[in-house]
């Protein structure tokens, strides 16, 4: 939903630097640190530069990740993959830094006054680390804001995620792990039922369609022995008997029948 293909992303931070150095942008923060388009510029240079060192890439990420959580957790750049940090995993993975970034979303989640924008940048950065806190999140976001169809796919995706006990993600949104433990876990069973009783459409579009998109990824990878194409036919159902004329819907609908044809194909 935020997130930008990885190709399209490396020509839009390559035409983001080339007229300034990343040394140019980080001056231009300490003069002003409002400066919302060098902030992003940053944010995903180093984030998406392979070739930068760990060792610059994870402190600079953590001084501006926190920047934003403490200074404008609704700015969607708060809220994107830029944004996030992992305790472990990868070559950014950041401890020292998850934990900071833990501790500061959730002094912004306990505001009474947070926005439905906060609450939902704070739910993407715990997605994979803490599902049962990412739901509530935006179950609250989307009590705040109920006709925000971004928010609420964010909540339907949370629901398909806890119920497939997605470990992983990459930068384009592929599943890369499962843990079969969390199958049979509470927030499991809360998110089924949930999508058993939810009548938002859009959250019942987007948690089947990711049922199907990534369930059929981690089955086929091995890394699911769960079917989920019957029960993301059942929830998709339901968001169209809520939505039959809306063409968001419909579509989720559409592209959840060819993936399962096609898995049907390869049989």
């Amino acid at each position: 939903m935020k997130r930008l293909l990885l190709p399209l992303a490396l020509m839009v931070l390559a035409a983001q630097t080339k007229a300034q150095t990343p040394q140019q942008f980080e001056a231009t923060l300490r003069s002003n640190p409002n400066d919302r388009e060098a902030r992003k510029a940053l944010l995903d240079y180093y984030f998406l530069n392979s070739s930068l060192s760990p060792s610059v890439a994870i402190p600079a990420r953590r001084r501006h990740i926190l920047w934003l959580i403490e200074n404008t957790p609704s700015d969607e750049l708060a809220g994107t993959s830029a944004a996030t940090i992992d305790a472990a995993g990868h070559r950014l993975a950041d401890p020292v830094g998850f934990k900071q970034a833990s501790e500061a979303w959730r002094a912004q989640t306990s505001k009474p006054d947070a926005s439905a924008a906060t609450l939902a940048n704070a739910a993407y950065f715990f997605k994979l680390s803490d599902k049962a806190f990412t739901i509530r999140l935006l179950e609250r976001a989307v009590a705040l804001d109920p006709g925000n169809r971004n928010i609420s796919g964010g909540l339907g995706e949370a629901y398909a995620m806890a119920i497939m006990g997605v470990t992983m993600i990459n930068k384009n949104g592929y599943p890369l792990g499962a843990d079969p433990a969390q199958l049979q876990s509470p927030i499991a069973r809360q998110a089924h039922d949930a999508l058993g009783t939810s009548k938002n459409p859009y959250v019942l579009a987007v948690a089947g369609y990711q049922l199907s998109f990534q369930g059929a990824i981690l089955l086929g990878t091995g890394k699911l022995a769960l079917d989920t194409g019957p029960l993301a036919e059942s929830v998709l159902q339901r968001a169209v008997a809520f939505a039959p004329n809306d063409a968001d819907v419909a579509n989720y609908m559409q592209q959840h029948r060819e993936i399962q044809a096609a898995i049907h194909r390869r049989r």
